[in-house]
């Protein structure tokens, strides 16, 4: 299966230039390819336990996961991650160990992505597909967890409603941070 390949390649390009992105892999088409391969399979994993909000005309989209219970594996992840990231398979690999050992436990819903096309950005896009999401959340008493990429996006959480979970990790010594947020259900 392929999941939702659109929304994968819109992910894989609103991520393309991050830190995060860059440091798996520093040729871009090298990096769009090994991205968008993780994301479809992200996108497929959450059809089926998570969600997807798109913007009306995929401008942006969110993928999510429900954690209020331990998820299941996407199946057989590693060897598709390493057909889809190629010679970048250890970097994907590492993020996703750091990710899963600053993870938290309590039962939530894991933001995984969020991505707006790069023109589009500014617009209210993120914040709109957010809000959905969090009504619902709201509404069933149930928190929210992401990692943000960057300083401006831990401001645009904040504004959403998030706070810091934990102290940014990093990736390796020098690489760049990931800043780890919860949101507490709106009373």
């Amino acid at each position: 299966m392929a999941g939702n390949p659109q929304v994968a390649a819109l992910l894989a390009e609103a991520f393309l230039e991050l830190p995060t992105a860059r440091w798996i892999a520093a040729d871009p088409a090298e990096r769009l390819k090994a991205v968008r391969g993780q994301f479809e399979m992200l996108a497929e994993h959450a059809e089926a336990h998570g969600g997807i909000v798109a913007s009306g005309d995929l401008d942006g989209a969110v993928i999510w996961f429900d954690h209020t219970e331990p998820p299941p594996p996407i199946p057989d992840y590693d060897r598709r991650l390493r057909e889809a990231s190629g010679d970048h398979y250890e970097r994907f690999a590492y993020l996703d160990r750091l990710m899963e050992h600053h993870h938290p436990t309590e039962p939530h819903v894991y933001v995984a992505l969020v991505g707006v096309r790069e023109e589009m950005r500014g617009k209210g896009i993120a914040r709109s597909m957010l809000h959905g999401l969090h009504e619902r959340l709201d509404k069933e008493d149930t928190p929210a967890y992401l990692e943000a990429v960057s300083t401006d996006t831990v401001r645009l959480y904040e504004d959403l409603g998030y706070r810091a979970h934990a102290k940014p990790f990093h990736l390796e010594d020098e690489g760049p941070a990931l800043y780890p947020m919860w949101r507490h259900p709106a009373r």
